[in-house]
């Protein structure tokens, strides 16, 4: 998100540079032979669509990925940390066979492509008996797959049916980066402003791939903002899993 954010202050600098009268510019060294071709590329470069398109997709998609990367190290981390498979939450292990079935039906699909049934096979039999010389193995991606956009209601709901993690948006309206992103110190408030929000960076993320005529472009601070707050949701979602986790 970092990066992404410096990328559209490149941009924005590049395109006030362009503004700048260097025909008085004499300078013979090095670097003025680049100043002038930055400057003439900055010059036709009198639109912006492409690239904060461009960046507001990416943002979209690292969150998404990053939200990913999160449930699948939480599986991780908590099949080793509980050895016994008896031990694990019942929607942890309801769950399991439900992924793997949905993931083995798909198996062709691009996101499953690293899989093989047999290794989804294979650990599915592996919770049947486990034991300390032949341990179960969970498969992460059983949990973290998702088809609709990282909405609200469907971190929610991907939380809550897969991990057994309840009321995320409650847990996340308590946190202080969250709270101090949101500029309240009200629960519900913060609840409200951030599933608002993040619905709406997924409307906007929508909206510039299935674009209509009435489309426009995000500005910068728009991107900026959008990058902004789904880094501190990120932060906070991963706070809460490691919570929870520590909690079992």
């Amino acid at each position: 998100m970092e990066q992404a954010v410096k990328l559209v202050e490149l941009i924005s600098s590049v395109r006030k540079f362009a503004t700048v009268d260097i025909s008085k510019f004499r300078s013979r060294a090095v670097v003025a032979t680049h100043v002038r071709t930055v400057h003439r590329a900055a010059l036709e470069f009198t639109s912006t669509p492409i690239a904060y398109d461009g960046i507001y997709l990416s943002i979209c998609g690292r969150f998404e990925f990053t939200v990913r990367e999160l449930v699948e190290r939480f599986v991780e981390l908590i099949a080793r940390e509980l050895p016994s498979h008896n031990h694990l939450p019942a929607v942890i292990k309801g769950w399991h066979p439900l992924g793997s079935a949905d993931i083995i039906r798909r198996i062709n699909e691009e996101q499953f492509k690293h899989l093989s049934v047999g290794m989804l096979v294979e650990n599915l039999a592996s919770c049947l008996h486990p034991s300390m010389k032949k341990p179960y193995k969970l498969t992460p991606e059983a949990y973290s797959y998702n088809d609709h956009n990282f909405r609200a209601s469907e971190i929610d709901k991907l939380l809550s049916e897969r991990l057994g993690l309840q009321k995320i948006w409650q847990k996340l309206a308590r946190q202080g980066k969250v709270a101090n992103w949101a500029g309240s110190g009200q629960v519900d408030t913060i609840e409200n402003l951030c599933r608002r929000n993040l619905d709406g960076c997924m409307d906007r993320r929508n909206a510039i791939i299935h674009r209509g005529r009435a489309y426009y472009t995000p500005g910068c601070t728009e991107v900026t903002d959008c990058a902004n707050f789904l880094d501190i949701l990120v932060d906070g979602i991963a706070d809460v899993m490691e919570t929870y986790r520590a909690s079992l």
